[in-house]
């Protein structure tokens, strides 16, 4: 009796014994998780997002560096950092250091080495003058996502290119850091390195917003390679920078419109257009038509800018001198199906896809419909009524003339590099044949001469020749009583084997006196100075 007794006791001791041991290794294990986390305390100094580059891969973000530190409360580092630090952000961080927490600050000049001091040099995105800021964009207000242009189309790619630099502390009980027991530090920052490069080149994107800056107030500027579509500059003014963005949310001029994306009404640039119809269809460049100052098809009057008219004009010298009225009876014999055709062609009925997710307003063309009017097809035939298109597919037009009648697309992105700095590059966009080589020859001579002998001469560069043709677009609006124009100036440098393709709008230029001309022969001029540099 008395020993079953002690056994079943012992049985009982037994069981209550493991059950203790399981208790205490379940409590124990969140205890020590508890305490693990607790005794360490992260500190994030600095945060990296992946980079944007230019074709030469060259940065256009993280292109200047910040001193940043994590200190703790100890006085060797407070006082390494006295003269490195402005006074209030040097009560601020000291205010941060009485709770006994960790703080962490940007400090303008290298402190001493000292204890419970760490010191990073960190990305800075955005500099003093942003380049190119249309098209490298900006952030979202709390400095997370991509907001506009690159840094949005790209937004998840320069995030997996992100870094941070952290410390981490072993802390006490009320998460005061140890004495004693060094911080473990994590450096990711250069990971940032990796990242997008554009086909931006940043001595042509200098030099085209200088060039916009010195004769308009508001416009846009395309400069472009035409046998790949590159972009080397994207203008629009005005323009922006992120350390100023809430002053452009209230500005009526609308800084924050990338106008070289954006539709505006063509006028004589479209002759281009027109001329090509021409020329495909057979029409002889030995047509004449005569111009009087204004022609009248059916019961709509039409006015050349030379209101006391051209005389007799054959193509060449009638594109030279851009008179409506010769253009107009051109088109008329042409007909509206055959303009709507090429001009379709041209890619003046859709947008342009710069890179995917990256596209300009959609170009507006009158409708087949529309153009079995005579008068309908009067107003195309100088880039006038609905038609509608950004500088870009006046780019992309001009491109076609260069490129032996081929369409290459404009296209933004040169590739993805990897933090060592290795390019992928991404293929060219195919060609498209629109138009004949003899045709676009012959177009490329009438640009030509239109700089050296038209309306164009104001454009012509000091060497190297250009061909280009003006334009004035009527709007049909109205603002303090004057009627809103826009200005015109597309064409090609230099004009032997041409490397550029030049497009400049000056929006309203009654209203800012903005001038395209100037624009465009500054930039020649200077693009002719830069080949010379980089010699």
């Amino acid at each position: 009796m008395h020993k079953r007794a002690v056994a079943s006791f012992v049985a009982i001791l037994a069981l209550f014994g493991g059950l203790m041991l399981r208790i205490y290794y379940l409590t124990g294990q969140s205890l020590r998780q508890a305490a693990e986390q607790q005794a360490g305390m992260v500190v994030t100094v600095a945060n990296s997002r992946g980079t944007i580059y230019d074709c030469r891969l060259r940065p256009l973000v993280n292109t200047g560096e910040e001193l940043r530190v994590s200190v703790t409360a100890n006085p060797q580092a407070i006082s390494a950092l006295a003269g490195c630090i402005d006074s209030t952000s040097l009560g601020k961080l000291t205010e941060r250091l009485r709770e006994g927490k960790p703080a962490v600050s940007a400090v303008d000049s290298l402190p001493s080495p000292a204890k419970g001091l760490n010191i990073f040099k960190t990305p800075v995105r955005y500099g003093e003058r942003l380049l190119a800021p249309h098209v490298v964009g900006y952030m979202d207000g709390d400095g997370i996502n991509g907001a506009t242009g690159a840094e949005l189309v790209f937004d998840e790619l320069l995030k997996e290119c992100s870094g941070k630099a952290t410390v981490k502390y072993t802390v006490d009980a009320i998460g005061k850091p140890l004495e004693g027991i060094a911080p473990i530090v994590s450096d990711t920052l250069k990971n940032a390195k990796a990242g997008v490069a554009l086909t931006i080149d940043k001595d042509i994107q200098d030099i085209a917003e200088t060039a916009a800056k010195t004769h308009m107030t508001k416009g846009a500027v395309v400069v472009m390679k035409p046998k790949t579509g590159s972009i080397s500059a994207m203008v629009s003014l005005p323009d922006f920078q992120p350390s100023t963005l809430a002053k452009s949310l209230d500005n009526p001029d609308s800084p924050l419109i990338n106008r070289a994306l954006s539709n505006y009404n063509c006028g004589s640039v479209y002759k281009i257009v027109t001329a090509c119809a021409a020329i495909e269809s057979g029409v002889s460049l030995n047509t004449q038509y005569g111009c009087s100052g204004n022609v009248t098809i059916g019961d709509v009057t039409f006015h050349c800018h030379n209101r006391l008219g051209h005389g007799t004009l054959a193509m060449r010298d009638a594109f030279a001198q851009s008179c409506n009225p010769y253009f107009i009876r051109l088109a008329q014999r042409v007909g509206g199906q055959r303009l709507y055709n090429i001009s379709a062609a041209l890619g003046f009925d859709r947008p342009i896809f710069l890179a995917e997710g990256w596209k300009t307003a959609r170009a507006v063309m009158p409708s087949e419909l529309e153009l079995m009017s005579p008068a309908a097809v009067g107003n195309l035939a100088f880039g006038q009524g609905t038609l509608m298109a950004t500088p870009m597919h006046i780019a992309q037009l001009v491109g076609a003339v260069i490129n032996g009648g081929e369409l290459v697309r404009p296209t933004i992105v040169k590739g993805v590099l990897d933090a060592d700095g290795v390019l992928e590059e991404y293929p060219v966009s195919p060609v498209q044949k629109v138009f004949s080589e003899k045709t676009a020859n012959i177009l490329e001579e009438m640009m030509i001469y239109a700089v050296n002998s038209g309306t164009g001469l104001s454009a012509r560069p000091f060497n190297g020749g250009a061909g280009g043709k003006t334009g004035t677009a009527e709007t049909g609006w109205v603002v303090d009583s004057k009627t809103v124009m826009q200005g015109w100036f597309a064409g090609f440098y230099p004009s032997e084997s041409p490397e550029y393709v030049i497009v400049v709008l000056a929006e309203d230029t009654e209203g800012t006196n903005g001038k395209a001309a100037p624009v465009f022969k500054q930039i020649c001029e200077e693009l002719a100075m830069l080949k010379k540099a980089q010699k």
